[in-house]
């Protein structure tokens, strides 16, 4: 009996069958540069641990940090100047993966743009004429894109390098989603 507590004491501190039916399926080491590799533990025993992203949808939109409206009852056209006041940051936010990690992915996937945060400025201005009759909304903010990923998570054992050597398991892949700022801020004018 000691020696079967002793064998499941074991199970918790290194590799066996029963922890990689615990941790996922036993697979090749994945090759993709693209992985970094990051120190981690199961118990007390070190792991490699590493995501690869794919984007699944990617949407450009605007994200808007300050707004004026300017509304012209009068029979003839007026200059109006929109000044921003308020000042927000937008930020790459993760809750499957590394902010660093999905960041470098996107901008090398979907964007050289793209920012892991991005806070507005105020005190930027910008003219216009205002035509009889009609109302101009402007809007102050960052370009940016809407994003859902999936991170597929891999553990590798032993946790002696940089780089998995020679044992992998798949964790499998988790669906995310997060906004990125990109590094264009500016004015958005809107008619009526």
């Amino acid at each position: 009996m000691l020696t079967a507590l002793i064998s499941g004491l074991c199970v918790t501190v290194t590799p066996s069958a029963a922890q990689a039916g615990q941790i996922g399926p036993q697979i090749s080491c994945p090759t993709d540069p693209n992985i970094v590799w990051r120190l981690t533990f199961y118990g007390r025993t070190p792991y490699l641990e590493g995501y690869r992203y794919t984007a699944i949808s990617t949407t450009p939109t605007f994200n808007v940090s300050d707004a004026r409206v300017v509304d012209n009852a009068l029979d003839s056209p007026i200059n109006a100047t929109f000044t921003s006041s308020q000042s927000r940051t937008w930020r790459i936010s993760v809750t499957v993966g590394v902010t660093a990690e999905l960041t470098s992915y996107l901008q090398t996937n979907v964007s050289t743009q793209i920012v892991q945060e991005r806070t507005t400025a105020i005190g930027v201005n910008a003219s216009l004429v205002v035509p009889p009759h009609s109302r101009v909304t402007g809007q102050y903010g960052v370009q940016a894109y809407d994003v859902a990923y999936d991170a597929q998570k891999y553990w590798s054992w032993p946790a002696n390098t940089s780089k998995p050597r020679e044992k992998c398991w798949d964790q499998g892949t988790q669906r995310g989603a997060t906004n990125a700022p990109t590094v264009t801020e500016g004015w958005r004018f809107i008619a009526g």
